[in-house]
């Protein structure tokens, strides 16, 4: 069968031809500002903040369950032919890779706060959890880009706890990000926006 959205994808947004600096480039930015490597970066610079005797312990539980695992996961379906690349470019794809992600990270993120995590990265898991939600939500009918949502919420993270020259820098790596996802045809500028535009009002929403 035919599906009519994703050739409808490839005439509006062809990708570019393989090689060239440019795409090489944009390449590169797509995969060191993925979504589980931007929740790496945010929980690294949450751990800066804590004030808990245990804090290098449960930075790193928290990376392991909630950034390592998801992402042996999609490794995983990547392998079975589940899905086509590690970015779940395809949007008919992403709704149970992601739907299996969101079931396991509300089941953890019980668990981590009951055994008295960190507020900070509690917060922060629940904030991972509303994106991952909303982008379950508008997959089943429209492709917004995770790369920019993730961006968007680290972004605003900086802003509303200021990590010095991070405020000038976080920013324009997020325009730098959209331009990487338009360049390689995996989505629209307003998709890029408007995933901008959903990782900051979600992270505002959670703002303590």
């Amino acid at each position: 069968m035919i599906n009519n959205d994703n050739i409808a994808q490839k005439v509006t947004f062809p990708r570019p031809a393989e090689g060239g600096r440019v795409v090489g480039a944009a390449n590169l930015v797509s995969t060191v500002f993925s979504p589980a490597l931007v929740v790496f970066y945010a929980v690294i610079l949450c751990s800066y903040s804590l004030d808990h005797s245990s804090k290098f312990l449960w930075t790193s539980l928290f990376l392991l369950l909630f950034v390592l695992a998801p992402t042996a996961y999609i490794f995983y379906l990547m392998g079975q032919g589940k899905v086509t690349d590690f970015h779940i470019s395809v949007r008919e794809e992403r709704i149970r890779p992601l739907s299996v992600i969101f079931v396991y990270s509300v089941l953890l993120l019980l668990l981590y706060g009951f055994v008295g995590g960190p507020g900070a990265l509690v917060t922060l898991g629940y904030l991972c959890l509303a994106l991952t939600g909303l982008w379950i939500l508008v997959s089943l009918y429209w492709k917004i880009s995770g790369h920019c949502a993730a961006m968007g919420a680290l972004g605003a993270m900086v802003f509303a706890h200021p990590h010095e020259a991070l405020v000038f820098i976080i920013p324009p790596l997020a325009l730098v990000v959209a331009w990487s996802r338009v360049r390689l045809g995996c989505h629209s500028l307003a998709q890029t926006l408007v995933g901008l535009v959903l990782g900051i009002a979600v992270f505002w929403f959670f703002l303590p």
